[in-house]
C-alpha cells in the first residue's frame, strides 16, 4: 500500500508540477483555503504527516483522484502512453513560450481528442481573425 507522500509525489508528477505550481493552483480552485506551496512540499516528502480532511479532499479535487487513492487505499490511476505523455509535454512547452503558462497548466491531462478538440478551436478561431497561417507572436 502506497503512502499519502508517494501518492502526492505521483499526482504532482503526472500533472508536471511543482509544490509552487500545485499552490497557485490550489489557490486558484479553493481560495478559502490557505496552504503554502512549502506545506505541500512537506506533505509530498513526508515531513508533514497529517493534513486536515479538507485539505486531502482539496488535494484529491485538485489532481481528479479519489481521496481514497490519494491516501493509498486505491491502486493508482491509468497512465498515458508515452506517445500522449510527449504530446502534452509539447504542447505545454509551445504554450508557456507563447506567454500562456495558465492554460498550459489547465491543458495537463486532458486527452489527446480533448487537445485536438482545442487545436482546432484555435485554427477556427485565427480563421476568423483571418490570420491564416500567420503565426508570429505581435
Amino acid at each position: 500500500m502506497a503512502t499519502f507522500a508517494e501518492r502526492l509525489e505521483e499526482a504532482l508528477k503526472d500533472k508536471g508540477w511543482s509544490a509552487r505550481q500545485a499552490q497557485r493552483e490550489m489557490k486558484r480552485t479553493h481560495p478559502d483555503l490557505a496552504i503554502t506551496h512549502a506545506y505541500i512540499s512537506g506533505l509530498r516528502r513526508g515531513k508533514r504527516t497529517n493534513p486536515s480532511t479538507e485539505v486531502v479532499i482539496a488535494l484529491a479535487q485538485l489532481f481528479d483522484v479519489s481521496v481514497s487513492w490519494l491516501l493509498g487505499e486505491d491502486p493508482p490511476p491509468p497512465q498515458l502512453s508515452a506517445e500522449d505523455q510527449q504530446r502534452h509535454q509539447t504542447v505545454r512547452e509551445g504554450l508557456a513560450e507563447l506567454g500562456v503558462q495558465n492554460i498550459a497548466e489547465r491543458m495537463v491531462g486532458l486527452s489527446p481528442l480533448s487537445l485536438e478538440a482545442i487545436e482546432k478551436m484555435v485554427e477556427a478561431m485565427r480563421q476568423a481573425e483571418q490570420l491564416h497561417g500567420n503565426t508570429d507572436v505581435q
